[in-house]
């Protein structure tokens, strides 16, 4: 009973902390949404008002209030993801298709290692009826460029083969077709044929196209920018850091990225919209000090921020809208409208209320990892700043002497805080790292203390300046210093990614392990007193999943195509190496990568 009560008084003086676990619930009713096994009914969306109605009855007893507060939560997320999966619905084929005749509209381009591939929206496909047509289909075209594809809106005809999207080849595996049906994207496959222009402006239908339409050809122009002045890898990275498309990166590149920690910045990330926000709002409000004029007669300070909420706006729209570009988005033009209302901007609340704006607009993000990495290391790197001389206070054996320079103790100081911040967010990241993509970085620290501040200080003011200069044509040196700084960035991910052990491979991490790591995160982090060191209670309970986890002994592909068998040695035996190859590696990347043999190759 003392226990409780000290467990009482405890939580009773965090009062101002409590609203910071509402995503908690939020999230917990967004979970068990997409775990059901069966579509719930319609019925089930009154259950947020009903207990918004109790919450709001209950609000003059305490005790009352708060399960009523968090069961409401709870019923918001439930229902939030019931909403989305209603409005995203769309058909999705279930079959091959083809070859067969496809028109449509081009609505996004990407450029691939080797060739190019189109999304096509509202399809006309041959012998499949209208109520089986999906809204979006997928077409890779081989051996194709830029050039060879039409402009963006065009109404275009092809002959293609189509796929249907494939599910998880195992229990908790990653599942493609969920994500294909929240991007209503119905199918996917490649073409060999010339693409015949059917129309190359036909009329747009919505705003929402209209917009899209803009921005879509803005990253065409930038694309084809890019690639005049760089090519290869390099142009791919560029082009990623412009328009957010990744998918021209080779195949050795990203493996060398994501062995040595720097996945992040193969695409858009939260820290670029943030750096882009910034190096808008310094200068900005920098150049107008430099009027008098302006500068004692209006609120500069308020006109920079208002700059900054446009850009990193803009740059969302422009790279496309993932978890991690919307999270910092939002907490970026939060805390400029906090400086536009002369108000001050709480970061932990900034970051919760990000949150709960995005499990709102975009629940089914919360499952992925760009969500769960994003919000991770944005928690963790608050919760070590909220306090002077917490966390991130470096030590006093590492502080300058006081005889040192003042340009001196600004660079040390600042690559103490680089070096202790990567930590941070390395430690941050690193169970959902493992959860997702089943391998640990070991020296993920070390190639982002070089790689970051290399983006920060020279990557991305370059692109700024791109963008700048872009509409008059004299972009092609700030190209090609972007691609001068991404290039480095490569070479360190290959020198990285080739040191011993740079990569280790895990078994599938259990998602009640996940849960546990996950709450006592945030234990740590959103409570301040020293009972929040009781968090690492769970997160150790989590971490040691290896040692009571069973892996399984048998595999069988969702179609029994083929299977994997465990041997005494822990290598897998599989019918066929050449056979389902796609899903083998799905399972060998699942099971911690073991050894896969042939069967035939075996003694009786």
């Amino acid at each position: 009973m003392n226990l409780l009560r000290t467990l009482g008084d405890l939580f009773a003086r965090e009062r101002d902390r409590w609203i910071l676990w509402a995503p908690v619930p939020l999230g917990a009713g967004i979970v068990a949404y997409f775990r059901l096994p069966f579509e719930p009914p319609l019925w089930a969306l009154i259950a947020a008002p009903i207990l918004a109605l109790a919450a709001w009855r209950a609000r003059y007893s305490l005790i009352l209030l708060i399960p009523a507060f968090v069961l409401f939560l709870f019923a918001l997320g439930f229902n939030a993801g019931q909403i989305e999966t209603r409005l995203a619905e769309a058909p999705m084929l279930n079959r091959h298709i083809g070859p067969t005749s496809v028109e449509g509209r081009i609505v996004f381009t990407e450029v691939m290692p080797n060739g190019v591939r189109l999304t096509l929206k509202n399809p006309v496909i041959r012998r499949l009826p209208p109520g089986e047509t999906p809204l979006k289909v997928r077409v890779k075209l081989e051996r194709k460029t830029l050039a060879d594809v039409p402009p963006a809106g065009a109404l275009v005809d092809l002959w293609a083969e189509l796929m249907p999207m494939e599910g998880p080849v195992m229990p908790g595996g990653y599942d493609f077709r969920r994500q294909a049906f929240f991007r209503q994207l119905g199918g996917v496959g490649w073409s060999y044929s010339p693409i015949e222009i059917v129309d190359p402006n036909p009329p747009v239908t919505s705003w929402r196209d209209a917009i899209g339409l803009v921005f879509e050809r803005a990253r065409l122009t930038l694309s084809r920018h890019v690639y005049k002045y760089l090519s290869g890898d390099v142009a791919a990275m560029t082009a990623a850091r412009l328009n957010g498309e990744q998918t021209g990166i080779s195949e050795p590149v990203i493996e060398a990225m994501r062995a040595a920690g720097l996945a992040h910045l193969l695409s858009t990330s939260g820290f670029h919209v943030t750096i882009m926000g910034l190096l808008i709002y310094f200068p900005l409000r920098a150049i107008l000090a430099l009027i008098p004029w302006i500068a004692l007669r209006y609120p500069i300070k308020k006109w920079a921020a208002a700059g900054a909420i446009l850009s990193t706006l803009g740059y969302t729209l422009l790279v496309g809208s993932q978890a991690a570009t919307l999270r910092s988005m939002f907490m970026t033009s939060m805390a400029m409208i906090a400086i536009v209302a002369d108000r001050p901007a709480l970061m932990m609340r900034l970051a919760i209320l990000s949150a709960v704006i995005m499990m709102g607009v975009a629940p089914e993000a919360m499952l992925g990892p760009s969500f769960q990495m994003s919000f991770a290391a944005v928690l963790c790197l608050i919760a070590a700043h909220e306090k002077p001389g917490g966390l991130l206070a470096p030590p006093a054996h590492l502080k300058p002497p006081p005889s040192a320079h003042g340009w001196l103790v600004t660079v040390w100081t600042y690559t103490v805080a680089i070096v202790r911040t990567s930590l941070i967010a390395t430690i941050a990241t690193t169970p959902f790292a493992i959860y997702h993509f089943q391998t640990f970085c070991f020296y993920g620290f070390a190639a982002n203390t070089l790689a970051i501040p290399l983006t920060s200080f020279w990557v991305m003011p370059c692109i700024l300046l791109a963008y700048i200069t872009a509409p008059f044509g004299w972009d092609g040196l700030f190209l090609k210093g972007a691609g001068a700084g991404l290039g480095l960035v490569i070479r360190i991910a290959l020198t990285v990614s080739n040191w011993p052990f740079a990569l280790l491979h895990m078994p599938a991490m259990p998602a009640a392990a996940l849960a546990a790591m996950t709450l006592g995160g945030l234990w740590i982090c959103l409570w301040r007193r020293r009972w929040r060191w009781l968090g690492l209670a769970p997160i150790l309970l989590g971490a040691l999943y290896p040692f009571y986890t069973v892996q399984p002994d048998f595999l069988v592909a969702p179609d029994g195509g083929t299977w994997a068998a465990r041997l005494e040695d822990g290598r897998f035996a599989v019918p066929n190496l050449r056979h389902e190859k796609f899903v083998i590696e799905q399972w060998q990347e699942r099971l911690g990568d073991p050894q896969i043999v042939a069967a035939a190759d075996l003694p009786p």
